[in-house]
């Protein structure tokens, strides 16, 4: 962390006490008070200083100020005057000690709640405006209660001056502070463009004109003034604060030329750069808030109407699985009752046929026959409804029993069974789908990869299960080899979506990947 004092911060110091000091003889030429400097431009650079430097800087930032000024108006300076350096015990005591702690500790404060640019929105800017009044009036309190003390200075002789001071001070607050946050904070370049800079060359050169015109024994300085309130709304209205920063100064420089070439009380010019700088920084600071705020709908408009396009993808594929499931159910529906009819009633019609053609004494021989046949037919039809045996064995004892080893032996695949580890304990539902996920893979397989050889591979670890089947096919499309099913087309395979689906429901993982050299790999790895 830099040190209070490192060369930066006293290059910031330096730089300050130069800013400072030299718009200070520019404000000492609007007296309107005795000893005193009405139109303070320091007060603005000053506070500018200190709100946006950091903290750490403002010890070298006071002691730069503060040897500066003893330096110009010590006696013996160069700029020896004794009213601004009495010398007395008091004036140390103020100047040196009350008055830095009161700055620090009321900009501090501020900092807390408000943050650079200070200027962004309504809120900031009032209480910004705010905190400036407050401070030129608790600055000026302490300032002249020293000279009151000094001077026996009576209370209402007091609060004039306090009251001319304190707006002195406001002032040059006011026409300085939002130019220095502009320039800091940089923004400014990033907003206006031709029009900003025609219409500040064309307030300069009205200025210009004025003067002119003044030479040669016409004042507009009345016209001047308030002509220059269209353009100084204008500029907050069409580029929000970083206009109304630079109508504030303009706004001063057009007051302090418009008071050079009258003889009305300087008061008058300041209570209208108070009111036209404060109604364009609102202003400005609305215009800003407002277009901000729309930038912000704006982006949540269009995050909003991608969601929507999400949501309707979703929608589609929805409607889509559920339009494929209700397919899959009445296909199954119709492959049971041509089964139950096929098979079952040829049967039955067979059995009782047998029943009318045969003896008495082989009936039994024949009726015996009939039912094994029938009851095997029916355990094949409920086998494919629930595997036998998958509420009671594991896994791989259900699957060497299964049709799924019946229909690679029927399809001429070689395959092999592989089982490592411990057997874990697995809850039926798991079971179920897990052993409908392998024989969707098997299905896909016999029916679309062409594969010669498949190989199930079940291992067992401490807490997880893992089912993996792979062949040497054709492989599936590219499209196909997903992880999830959220970013699949509307026709996605059926069987594809049902292996999704059945590892989300046990809370698997499934993956699809190509085996190499040729062929899919299908892995389910269950977690117990």
């Amino acid at each position: 962390m830099s040190s209070v004092f490192s060369p930066h911060y006293l290059l910031y110091g330096l730089l300050y006490t130069c800013c400072f000091h030299g718009v200070w003889l520019i404000s000492s030429h609007f007296e309107t008070v005795t000893s005193t400097v009405s139109w303070y431009l320091p007060a603005g650079v000053r506070l500018g200083a200190f709100l946006l430097l950091p903290m750490r800087s403002w010890p070298a930032l006071l002691l730069c100020e503060k040897l500066t000024h003893l330096l110009l108006f010590s006696p013996g300076g160069l700029l020896d005057n004794s009213q601004f350096m009495s010398g007395s015990v008091y004036w140390y005591l103020v100047h040196l000690m009350i008055t830095p702690l009161l700055l620090c500790a009321a900009v501090y404060t501020f900092r807390r709640f408000y943050s650079s640019p200070y200027l962004d929105n309504v809120s900031s800017t009032l209480s910004l405006l705010s905190f400036s009044m407050l401070l030129s009036i608790a600055l000026g309190f302490v300032f002249l209660g020293r000279r009151a003390l000094e001077s026996n200075m009576d209370v209402v002789s007091f609060l004039v001056t306090l009251f001319e001071f304190s707006l002195g001070d406001f002032v040059g607050i006011i026409v300085i502070v939002p130019i220095l946050i502009t320039l800091y904070t940089k923004q400014c370049f990033k907003h206006g463009g031709g029009q900003l800079y025609y219409i500040v060359a064309g307030w300069l050169l009205a200025l210009s004109g004025s003067v002119l015109a003044f030479d040669n024994g016409i004042n507009l300085s009345y016209q001047l003034k308030y002509v220059a309130v269209l353009p100084a709304l204008y500029l907050a209205h069409r580029f929000g604060i970083y206009g109304s920063s630079l109508s504030c100064i303009l706004i001063g420089v057009t007051a302090f030329l418009v008071s050079s070439q009258t003889t009305l009380n300087p008061l008058e010019h300041q209570f209208y750069i108070i009111a036209l700088c404060v109604s364009s920084l609102i202003l400005g600071a609305s215009v800003t808030q407002a277009k901000r705020m729309n930038t912000t709908l704006a982006l949540s408009n269009a995050k909003i109407r991608e969601k929507n396009a999400l949501l309707n993808k979703a929608i589609d594929n929805t409607r889509a699985v559920t339009a494929k499931l209700v397919a899959v159910q009445e296909e199954e529906r119709r492959t049971l009752s041509r089964d139950l009819h096929d098979d079952f009633g040829h049967r039955i019609v067979d059995l009782k046929l047998q029943l009318s053609l045969r003896k008495k004494e082989d009936l039994s021989t024949v009726l015996s026959e009939k039912i094994d046949s029938l009851y095997f037919a029916m355990k094949k039809s409920l086998g494919s409804l629930r595997p036998s045996g998958i509420d009671t064995l594991s896994i791989e004892a259900v699957l060497q029993r299964s049709e799924i080893i019946s229909s690679l032996n029927a399809s001429n695949i070689a395959y092999t069974l592989n089982v490592s580890g411990a057997a874990l304990a697995l809850e039926n539902e798991k079971k179920i789908h897990i052993y409908r996920i392998i024989q969707e893979a098997v299905t896909n397989s016999i029916k679309h990869a062409n594969a010669t050889r498949l190989n199930i591979d079940v291992v067992y670890h401490p807490t997880v299960a893992t089912f993996t089947i792979s062949d040497n096919g054709m492989g599936i499309p590219a499209s196909y080899l997903t992880d999830s099913i959220k970013d699949a087309p509307v026709d996605f395979s059926m069987g594809i979506l049902s292996m999704h689906e059945r590892a989300h429901l046990i809370n698997g993982k499934l993956s699809i990947l190509k085996n190499t050299p040729s062929g899919t790999v299908v892995s389910i790895a269950i977690e117990v």
